[in-house]
């Protein structure tokens, strides 16, 4: 009944379903596996410190641990400060750190930052949030980035350039950057 109600909730007010622990596979929100963008192959094939941009290899990048070579972490898990819920944490790519460092407030592309969902735990990442500057611009609907977001890390819950439910919530950031975190 629960489940009903949220749906017609979500359905009534276009908000998306998110996905709980435990509780029925979430709707998937997003595009096909393609990249980003036409030149994300070139772009993101280079440089082992940026994510695949499809979302299965983004998956199998996660799972892998990839982002724990090179990328700069917050000094612990911590609760959430946002919708992400419960405890997370978050790592920011060379790229990231090297335009926050500069103080740039547009940063460039393969820009990218991960954050660890760790729901109720302190030790155990139970999913993933990520961002991936693809556009030198991210315009004013955030289609800029791409939003992955998994709640189990073998399936993504959102995916795609400049998901509202994502963007809108991310607009109010530096270049759609919330995190506090300054390396």
């Amino acid at each position: 009944m629960r489940r009903r109600v949220g749906g017609l909730i979500a359905a009534v007010f276009g908000l998306a379903v998110f996905a709980v622990p435990g509780a029925p596979e979430a709707n998937v929100l997003g595009v096909e596996d393609a990249p980003a963008v036409a030149d994300d192959v070139e772009l993101f094939g280079a440089d082992p410190n940026i994510p695949p941009t499809k979302r299965k290899a983004m998956l199998a990048w996660l799972a892998e641990k990839r982002y724990l070579e090179g990328y700069t972490a917050e000094p612990a898990v911590h609760p959430s400060e946002g919708p992400h819920g419960g405890n997370v944490r978050t790592f920011f790519n060379s790229i990231l750190v090297e335009d926050l460092s500069a103080g740039r407030t547009t940063f460039r592309k393969g820009a990218t930052m991960v954050k660890e969902l760790y729901f109720g735990s302190t030790d155990t990442v139970r999913g993933y949030a990520v961002m991936v500057k693809v556009k030198k611009n991210a315009g004013s609907t955030g289609k800029g980035w791409l939003y992955m977001e998994t709640f189990n890390g073998t399936q993504a819950d959102f995916y795609g350039r400049g998901i509202g439910i994502c963007a809108d919530c991310h607009s109010a950031g530096t270049d759609y950057l919330l995190s506090e975190f300054r390396p």
